[in-house]
């Protein structure tokens, strides 16, 4: 196991490495409550709605953010994602991704949710967010859907919904490198909903937090990495040997999942660091058939095997969600009618 991968372990188990950075993970939760009560962002033109977290990694953002920008959509808003653009490289400032794109020139997130076209309409990437939102604007969309922005406090947003999941969904409780928080958790108290999955709302139960709302990430069916037309069924990840590869953050979930719908991935599970660059090296020796996350997919699919598949899966909102949504967007809506 690599140093990463045990302090990650510590993050959530405790230990004493974790443990021994509790004076810098102090330092970092000052900084981030200064940050948090001294910053003061303005405001874009259209409505904004941050989906962000108060950990690092594997909450279930990006399958929700795909699905919020679907549920808008169907509401009557041109929604635009906005993202960061982490890992990218691309010709200019900001960048309206395309489904085409590579990895290294979109970010393999920004990538997987410009490829979910039937989910949304655009993808912006640009480190200052409010360049991306004003490229959003000038080609006719009329709400931003931030990915990952609830620390980015150069922007003002409408509405911000912070992800919360798993059992232990503050981990150790300590903020970085002590433990998995951006920032402490009193942060809580900026958000203007959260969005909980069964495990933490069942953990949240006895926590003051703003407005709670269920999500369930569901697995979907598995698609072929070098054939994305290629589609087989759940059933068949059962009673096959399959080796795990993936390059995100929290893979036990992953592995957890699969276990789960009855795969057996054994002791041949493969696991790289969080945004890991995939090259055809780290999969041409593993024994097929392979299994891997849609956003491992993306960086993998130039050198794929017919063997190599990634399990899809979609997020459900729970129906109280959206008249909340609605109403806390009205006021933009008889802005703009």
């Amino acid at each position: 196991m690599s140093f990463r991968q045990t302090l990650e372990q510590q993050w959530q188990e405790g230990g004493w490495l974790a443990t021994s950075l509790r004076p810098l993970g102090g330092l970092t939760g000052a900084v981030a409550t200064w940050r948090r009560r001294h910053i003061h962002g303005r405001e874009a033109d259209i409505p904004t709605v941050v989906v962000g977290n108060l950990s690092v990694g594997g909450s279930g953002k990006t399958p929700l953010v795909a699905a919020l920008a679907q549920v808008l959509q169907q509401a009557g808003w041109q929604v635009a994602i906005i993202s960061r653009g982490y890992g990218a490289h691309p010709p200019h400032w900001p960048y309206r991704v395309q489904a085409h794109d590579s990895p290294e020139r979109a970010g393999d997130e920004p990538l997987l949710l410009a490829q979910l076209q039937h989910q949304t309409q655009a993808v912006y990437i640009c480190p200052d967010r409010h360049q991306a939102i004003a490229a959003a604007v000038a080609d006719g969309f009329d709400l931003a859907l931030l990915d990952d922005g609830f620390q980015h406090l150069a922007l003002h947003p409408s509405l911000r919904l912070l992800v919360m999941s798993g059992s232990r969904p503050f981990g150790n409780g300590y903020c970085l490198p002590a433990g998995p928080l951006r920032e402490p958790r009193v942060a809580l108290a900026a958000a203007d909903a959260l969005l909980v999955d069964a495990a933490a709302a069942s953990a949240l139960a006895q926590t003051e937090s703003p407005p709670q709302f269920g999500f369930q990430v569901r697995p979907q069916d598995l698609q072929s990495v070098a054939d994305p037309q290629r589609i087989r069924s759940l059933d068949s990840l059962t009673g096959e040997h399959w080796t795990l590869v993936t390059g995100i953050a929290r893979p036990q979930r992953f592995v957890d999942t699969l276990a789960t719908l009855g795969a057996d991935v054994g002791a041949d599970a493969r696991f790289f660091p969080d945004h890991h660059v995939f090259t055809q090296a780290d999969l041409e020796a593993l024994s097929r058939p392979l299994v891997m996350t849609e956003k491992d997919a993306v960086k993998c699919r130039k050198f794929a095997q017919p063997d190599d598949w990634a399990l899809r899966i979609t997020a459900e909102l729970a129906p109280d969600f959206m008249p909340w949504l609605e109403g806390a967007l009205s006021n933009w809506r008889n802005h703009e009618h």
